[in-house]
């Protein structure tokens, strides 16, 4: 283990996790910004208020997918990061970038809310959750690769399942984005199959 620690490039865990865990906080939080009481033109009646509250549907169930996209990704970084002791300067930049990925969902999320009917807003959005799957990948494959940095009781298997699950999510990504060209406005339903597969790895570990 001294040995990891006098590597040049170590980089302790515990530093990206804590900044992981704050950025996650931020983005979101920054999410519900994109909701906005809605302005009225007078006169102001109970049909008007209540179209206008139809009018944030659309913002509403961008932001509630998102938010639960970024909590399942939050969790297979956090079941990846429980396994290893260690990481190298690579993996810190990796990571860095990641970061970079998920503090643009408020933003992806957001646009997709208000102008989800275009194909060029759902490719935003969907090139936003490729580079967020595609670099947690990155971040098991490469800690697969190196022992050194996994935990002497940490477990190899798990590594494995968190990285099959961003595989996993990857292929939705994929399917939304291809789905973007054709139906535009339903594109995001597709993330709705990676609540089961999440629940049922779940429970399988239980």
């Amino acid at each position: 283990m001294e040995g990891i620690y006098n590597m040049p490039d170590y980089v302790s865990k515990n530093r990206i996790e804590t900044l992981v865990d704050g950025i996650f906080a931020i983005a979101m939080t920054l999410l519900v910004l994109a909701l906005a009481v809605p302005h009225i033109d007078a006169p102001i009646t109970a049909t008007a208020v209540q179209n206008s509250l139809y009018s944030l549907i659309p913002l509403v169930t961008s932001m509630v997918l998102s938010f639960i996209m970024l909590a399942i990704f939050w969790n297979i970084h956090h079941r990846i990061y429980s396994q290893i002791k260690a990481v190298n300067g690579t993996l810190l930049w990796i990571n860095i970038i990641w970061l970079l990925f998920i503090v643009l969902v408020p933003f992806s999320s957001s646009l997709s809310g208000q102008y989800g009917d275009f194909t060029i807003v759902k490719v935003i959005f969907n090139i936003n959750m490729l580079g967020i799957a595609g670099l947690l990948f990155l971040n098991a494959y490469i800690l697969l690769n190196h022992d050194e940095y996994i935990h002497e009781e940490g477990d190899r298997d798990k590594l494995v399942a968190s990285k099959n699950s961003t595989i996993y999510f990857i292929l939705v990504v994929l399917l939304a984005l291809s789905l973007s060209f054709i139906i535009p406005a339903y594109a995001s339903l597709t993330y709705l199959l990676i609540i089961p597969f999440e629940l049922q790895d779940h429970i399988l570990k239980k």
